[in-house]
């Protein structure tokens, strides 16, 4: 009820108001701060590039210090056009549970002390519906469950600070909270399936229905989802302003929640979050994602070539129907997730002696890969432990796997943390704006907590070459602590030796390339 204003009133911050369909531009500024924040905007987006017809929609924006940027939202109530109260926030929860957060009120008829903006005199009413009544349905039993996390079963539960200090990497998490498909739970309970954030997939006009289980021991849960349109006061799952009724589900209980893969949103990355405890379950775990794929796909197995379009999983094949006109020059492609996960609020902050290393849970779908233990756990230097002369296994962290040539779409999901990371995959480059003539190309991407990424590239770089690429946090304390792992290129049947190998991950070190202690504390710079 923290966000109710059904006792407290409304909260201090400032309120937006708006009639449904008004466009909102919100200028967002960072002034005399030394930390970065994101701010997000619940129930609606704003185009990445704001001038670009047909840019990428989103709903959180990272700014650093003396940063700002204007959030342009085409209209109140979203593409749902729906009254009620929205939430914007900060994407840090420790921020938010600070205060910074406020109400986007959005009304459908004329109130006292707000006036209609110019040609806009008559308020349009709610839209009736979230589904269009011919929207392909798509229904999901979900669970949300006490799971104790082993961050890294190879691993202790703590891998000790490099410093000595009580800063600590901590590797288990025994109040673990997750989502899963309630057909899961009992593989889940039994050992026999391994725990990753819930993923579920739909494409562009379905009309997704959720229905929530709530399986944990002592307190509500609820799945709040962005990126789609929802009715506030029915399925935004979570207790908002004046919206109501309660959203949130009691224990042994269960509600469904209805959302639609609205056009407007396009192919997009619906973060799910927690809101019966917000600041404290997302960081135990309670959060995942909708991954909205073109209109028509079918979504394989990437291993067993299985159907998995109703089921819960981080990568799949997405096969694109292209006998639907907007789909014809659409390729298939490999479609993988990646949700990021931190908690240290000092790294970065004037303390001194200055802090060189991270503390806390450090993740990457509930794994984690720390340099220290590896090179310990498989007597390597710390600056080889990428590697270790070929004598270490896989990381615990995910290896995805996909023939060179092959389209490949990767979701980057910071979906709990403090600070802000940049994201990269040797060897590769993506558009800022996917399908724009002229795009920046990007191979470092910035991004921080409840905001999403979406890298689309071709397997190998531009010439297909094959081999062993490291996907990680270039923020490198981030990498050093765990949050890395292999993007594994096949190569194509058929194809020259010449182009089947990389300078990568195992290909770098046949080439006898090495790395000093002091360039892997810096740059990572390779030597060949």
């Amino acid at each position: 009820k923290v966000f109710s204003s059904e006792q407290p009133g409304d909260p201090d911050t400032p309120m937006v108001n708006a009639y449904v369909g008004d466009p909102i531009v919100i200028r967002a500024l960072a002034e005399a701060a030394n930390e970065s924040h994101t701010i997000h905007v619940q129930g609606h987006y704003f185009p990445l590039e704001r001038f670009l017809t047909g840019a990428r929609p989103q709903s959180s924006v990272h700014l650093a210090i003396a940063e700002r940027y204007d959030l342009f939202i085409p209209a109140a109530g979203g593409p749902q056009r729906k009254a009620g109260d929205y939430m914007y926030h900060s994407g840090r929860l420790s921020h938010l549970g600070e205060g910074m957060w406020g109400l986007i009120r959005v009304e459908d008829e004329i109130k006292e002390g707000l006036q209609p903006l110019p040609m806009r005199s008559i308020v349009p009413k709610s839209n009736p519906q979230i589904c269009p009544e011919d929207a392909p349905r798509k229904h999901f039993d979900v669970v949300a469950m006490d799971f104790a996390l082993d961050l890294n079963p190879n691993a202790p539960d703590q891998v000790p600070a490099p410093s000595g200090t009580n800063r600590n990497l901590i590797l288990a998490n025994p109040d673990g909270k997750i989502y899963a498909l309630k057909s899961e739970v009992d593989a889940l309970n039994a050992g026999s399936l391994q725990p990753h954030p819930l993923t579920l997939r739909a494409n562009v006009g379905d009309c997704v229905q959720v229905t929530l289980h709530n399986l944990l021991a002592k307190e509500k849960a609820s799945f709040h989802a962005d990126m789609l349109a929802y009715d506030p006061n029915d399925s935004m799952g979570a207790n908002i302003g004046r919206n109501k009724g309660d959203q949130t589900v009691s224990p042994g209980e269960h509600r469904t929640y209805t959302f639609f893969a609205h056009p407007e949103y396009g192919e997009a990355t619906a973060l799910v979050t927690d809101f019966g405890n917000i600041t404290r379950n997302v960081r135990d775990g309670l959060y995942g994602a909708i991954i909205i794929g073109p209109a028509g796909s079918k979504y394989l197995d990437p291993v067993t070539g299985a159907d998995i379009s109703l089921a819960n999983s981080w990568q799949a094949d997405v096969i694109v129907d292209r006998s639907l006109r907007n789909n014809r020059k659409r390729a298939d492609y490999r479609d993988a997730a990646l949700y990021f996960q931190d908690e240290d609020n000092l790294i970065g902050t004037p303390f001194m002696p200055y802090i060189s290393s991270t503390a806390g849970l450090s993740a990457v779908n509930y794994r984690v890969e720390p340099l220290s233990w590896r090179a310990k756990a498989y007597d390597c230097p710390e600056e080889d432990a990428f590697h270790c002369n070929g004598k270490a296994p896989d990381p615990a962290t995910p290896v995805i796997e996909v023939t060179a040539g092959n389209s490949v779409r990767l979701h980057v999901i910071d979906a709990h943390g403090e600070q802000n990371s940049t994201f990269a995959v040797e060897g590769h480059q993506w558009p800022l704006e996917p399908g724009a003539a002229g795009a920046e190309m990007l191979e470092v991407q910035q991004f921080g907590p409840a905001e999403t990424l979406e890298l689309n590239f071709t397997a190998g770089g531009p010439h297909h070459i094959a081999g062993e690429y490291m996907w990680s946090s270039e923020r490198m304390t981030y990498a050093i602590a765990g949050q890395w792992g292999i993007l594994r290129v096949k190569p194509r049947a058929g194809a020259p030796k010449k182009m089947q190998a990389a300078s990568s991950i195992k290909n770098e070190h046949a080439a006898n390339s090495t790395r000093t202690a002091a360039e892997y504390k810096g740059k990572l710079v390779l030597r060949q």
